[in-house]
């Protein structure tokens, strides 16, 4: 059984969750998990010469609406290993489109974090511009079309998560 389906979303879901950490901060290789071989691998460097300005995963048991897990991005200041496992609040969503389709890249904060954040308004304003302008170019080179919408709030990164625990459960149970 892979780590999408055997580690669970959260007891206090979705006030708190758990995430799978893909990409540490500051590098600029693309690891994605592999459910079918249980494993991380390089999906590939990214094209241009940014880095991800947060270490960057999935939250287990859910079904976006891009047919992956979906995406989390947290604020923290260290690079988060791969593969570890971060208990995060979650506070915004980054509302955007990758190649025509919905790419929710969900905000949170780890627990352990040592200051109180609540909502995007909370956070440094230089990474909220940076990480928008990351997401708006990361793919440029590649020529592939990624459109940011915008900032959503807790209470949509709330419903967001919901939903897509809820497609991960119909998924299960219906096949």
């Amino acid at each position: 059984m892979s780590l999408v389906n055997r580690i669970p979303i959260g007891k206090e879901s979705p006030n708190v969750i758990n995430c799978i950490i893909e990409i540490p901060k500051d590098t600029n290789a693309k690891y994605e998990y592999d459910e079918a071989l249980d494993i991380f691998r390089l999906n590939r460097c990214l094209y241009s010469s940014m880095r991800y300005t947060s270490s960057y995963g999935f939250i287990p048991q859910t079904f976006a609406l891009d047919d992956d897990p979906l995406d989390i991005v947290l604020y923290n200041n260290i690079p988060i290993q791969t593969g570890t496992l971060v208990e995060v609040k979650p506070i915004a969503v980054l509302d955007m489109t990758d190649n025509g389709d919905e790419d929710y890249k969900i905000v949170g904060v780890p627990v352990s974090h040592v200051r109180e954040y609540k909502t995007l308004l909370d956070l440094d304003p230089h990474w909220i511009t940076t990480t928008k302008n990351f997401f708006s170019h990361y793919k440029s080179l590649e020529n592939k079309e990624v459109v940011v919408k915008g900032w959503l709030s807790k209470s949509d990164a709330k419903k967001i998560i919901k939903n897509a625990h809820r497609r991960w459960c119909d998924l299960l149970h219906n096949g």
